[in-house]
């Protein structure tokens, strides 16, 4: 009787058992099939969000100041490095990027401390220098120091951003190094639509990124403003000069002088700057 009993028991447990697993399972592919409904409904809205056109425009960062730079000063061309990387992977028109003249410290640094550099996508990484991998017809060296302002922008030409993180103690370097070399050389059109209390030298990820915007926007003071940081103390130079006068008649009321650089730090409604992480000039 006792036996009987056992069996009975056991024969309860594992058909409990089985059930069980028999739930579990069923619970398991009801999961997997709202995942999977989840992620084709989440790559829908991202495509229809992110409708991406692939410039032909190639932008270079010519990575050949390596020996100017201190080791402090490499770094910090790396960190905006991978901002541009990242910044183009997420663009709605990202751009033929190129680091050329990729070597030295550089390297690595980025050996050292992201090594997932190798497997970057969309990027052409060169340890040639820029003049051996494009027409010298097709090159435009972007240097603030050049006399001529850049317009619009050629799809079909390679602009060169200097790699150069300097602290102002190379002024003219790149603009030298366009010059010898025979290439054209060109300077954003910041001064028409930007006035700043600060030299309107931009550090390598601040170029890229407006030249991002640009590209999306066609909007030259749009792209200036949506991207420029705070500390820049940028404004429009139509507000500019509204507040220059402004300010120059409260000043010969008082008997004093004008002094650009107060009116300049306040902050203008129209600026929407993107949190910047670098804060060097190239």
């Amino acid at each position: 009787m006792k036996k009987l009993m056992k069996q009975k028991q056991w024969e309860e447990q594992r058909e409990l058992r089985k059930q069980k697993r028999k739930e579990k399972r069923k619970r398991k592919k009801l999961e997997r099939q709202c995942q999977l409904e989840s992620n084709l409904d989440g790559n829908d809205r991202k495509r229809a969000r992110r409708e991406v056109v692939q410039s032909t425009l190639r932008l270079i960062i010519d990575c050949s100041f390596d020996e100017l730079m201190v080791l402090k000063d490499i770094k910090k061309l790396h960190k905006q490095i991978q901002r541009c990387y990242a910044e183009n992977r997420r663009a709605l028109h990202p751009v033929q990027f190129y680091l050329t003249s990729h070597g030295g410290q550089l390297k690595k640094n980025m050996d050292d401390n992201d090594k997932g550099w190798v497997n970057w996508k969309d990027i052409h990484i060169k340890p040639e220098h820029y003049s051996e991998l494009i027409k010298k017809e097709d090159l435009v060296y972007l240097t603030s120091d050049s006399p001529n302002v850049l317009q619009e922008l050629d799809e079909s030409k390679a602009y060169v951003i200097g790699g150069l993180v300097d602290h102002n103690h190379h002024k003219g370097f790149t603009y030298k190094q366009a010059s010898d070399y025979g290439i054209d050389h060109a300077q954003l059109p910041l001064g028409n639509f930007v006035k700043m209390n600060s030299r309107k030298v931009l550090a390598v990820n601040h170029v890229f990124e407006i030249i991002l915007e640009y590209l999306h926007t066609r909007d030259w003071q749009e792209a200036f403003f949506t991207i420029l940081p705070q500390r820049k103390g940028a404004v429009p130079t139509d507000k500019a000069c509204d507040s220059s006068s402004q300010h120059q008649q409260v000043a010969r009321t008082e008997g004093g002088s004008d002094s650009e650089g107060d009116h300049s730090r306040d902050e203008p409604d129209s600026l929407h700057p993107k949190e910047a992480h670098d804060e060097e000039n190239h």
